[in-house]
């Protein structure tokens, strides 16, 4: 009786999920190369990493509030964004160690979301906020939002020049003395986010 060749095992190609785990390349203004890309859940103790990095003054002006660390769970609920709720990326270098950070948060009474950056402070300055708020605002108009938002303490003087340079229009938060609402109307062209 003849054998019947065994079939070739299909070639192995990456999964689809690790494709975008691997992000696009980016060169910063000093010459180093990182990758942008989606959060997910295995950078959990990279975002613990990240936010031990983070100045006590970026924390507060982040959360509005002092945090020692960042727990487990409060990191894997940030790892976690479900795409019907918002979007979160990482900016991370050649080891894989988080760099910056962004996300937003889809409003569902109207469309817009609530938008958040922070960067490495030994960081600051090379592009790596700019590159994730670009990648934030492309996806916002992609999802047919209006109006993307944060609001920022008036005392952030760096987020509130650096969303100014972006386009970012500015107002009193409502109800929150010494709080700037900055907001990035996507009905209008922005200017180029070099």
């Amino acid at each position: 009786m003849p054998t019947t060749p065994t079939p070739n095992p299909p070639r192995q190609s990456p999964r689809r999920h690790d494709q975008p785990a691997r992000g696009r390349a980016f060169r910063a203004a000093d010459g180093r190369v990182f990758r942008l890309r989606a959060i997910h859940h295995g950078d959990v103790p990279a975002l613990q990493r990240a936010f031990a990095r983070l100045t006590p003054e970026q924390i507060r002006h982040r959360t509005f509030h002092y945090m020692s660390e960042l727990s487990t769970e409060a990191a894997t609920r940030l790892a976690s964004v479900a795409a019907a709720h918002g979007a979160a990326y990482v900016v991370v270098d050649a080891d894989g160690e988080i760099r910056g950070e962004a996300r937003f948060y889809v409003d569902a009474q109207r469309p817009s979301a609530e938008f958040a950056v922070i960067v490495d402070p030994r960081l600051l300055g090379i592009g790596i906020g700019r590159a994730l708020m670009r990648r934030l605002l492309r996806e916002a108009a992609r999802r047919g939002l209006h109006e993307l938002w944060g609001n920022v303490l008036a005392e952030n003087a760096l987020m509130l020049d650096f969303s100014r340079r972006l386009g970012a229009l500015r107002e009193a938060a409502p109800d929150e003395p010494g709080v700037v609402r900055v907001r990035f109307d996507l009905s209008r062209p922005l200017p180029r986010l070099r």
